[in-house]
């Protein structure tokens, strides 16, 4: 019998996915995003007040829309399954079954080389980034090391951080500000620091940074291949708060 891809069978090899698709994935978060600022500005929803998990469902929605009545909008969207939010799915080790991120993308069958649909996705974690949502304890304590400590998307080697600036906080130095000290570098297992990778149909600039993993897998090698996060920072049209994060 066939085993099941689970945390406890997993292998130390990941799934790569194609620049191709990392792309549509953020161009659809940043085509969203831009429709959002529409009703932003019609009064239909306030970002600066909103609880994160109210945001990412409010672009769920949007992404539900687009996908369902407007899939060529976004160049390469029918790629993709409709997106999914907060699917539970079991981290690396197999002791934890219900981890969430708050968004996958999942490409259509035979566009990735992998045996496990549910685990090779397009994985996007969200934060909010201000003043009280600091970069140090908020976008990376609680969103990059769910992915360094194999919480989510072990079985890919990318994935997407999504952040809502909220203040004036600017990509890469005030991520670089964490990431590149001694600190962030031990604390987040940074392989490679921060790089320019892209921009988004909407001119987005998104970077990169290469995490080692560290798995507590039983049948796991001790060091899993590292994985490349993509950084997508998304703003709205005036800052929330004037505050500044550290650069």
């Amino acid at each position: 019998m066939r085993g099941l891809m689970t945390g406890h069978g997993a292998t130390g090899s990941s799934c790569a996915i194609p620049m191709s698709l990392m792309g549509v994935a953020q161009n659809a978060l940043a085509h969203a995003w831009r429709i959002l600022l529409e009703q932003i500005a019609e009064g239909q929803f306030a970002i600066c007040g909103e609880e994160e998990d109210t945001i990412t469902e409010r672009l769920y929605m949007i992404l539900d829309d687009l996908y369902t009545n407007e899939p060529d909008t976004i160049q390469g969207f029918t790629q993709f399954q409709l997106p999914v939010r907060e699917g539970n799915l079991a981290n690396r080790a197999g002791d934890k079954i219900d981890n969430q991120p708050d968004l996958a993308f999942r490409p259509l069958r035979g566009q990735l080389n992998t045996r496990s649909s549910a685990m090779a996705a397009i994985f996007v974690e969200c934060k909010p980034i201000d003043s009280a949502h600091p970069i140090g304890s908020t976008y990376c304590k609680a969103g990059i090391s769910r992915f360094v400590r194999e919480d989510y998307a072990w079985a890919v080697d990318r994935a997407i951080m999504l952040g809502y600036v909220r203040n004036i906080c600017p990509l890469p130095e005030g991520l670089a500000y964490v990431l590149g000290s001694d600190a962030g570098k031990a604390n987040y297992r940074v392989y490679e620091e921060l790089a320019y990778l892209s921009k988004t149909e909407h001119g987005d600039e998104v970077y990169c940074s290469v995490h080692q993993r560290e798995s507590t897998a039983p049948s796991a090698p001790t060091t899993s291949q590292p994985i490349t996060l993509h950084h997508l920072w998304l703003k709205p049209e005036k800052p929330c708060e004037h505050t500044r994060c550290k650069v």
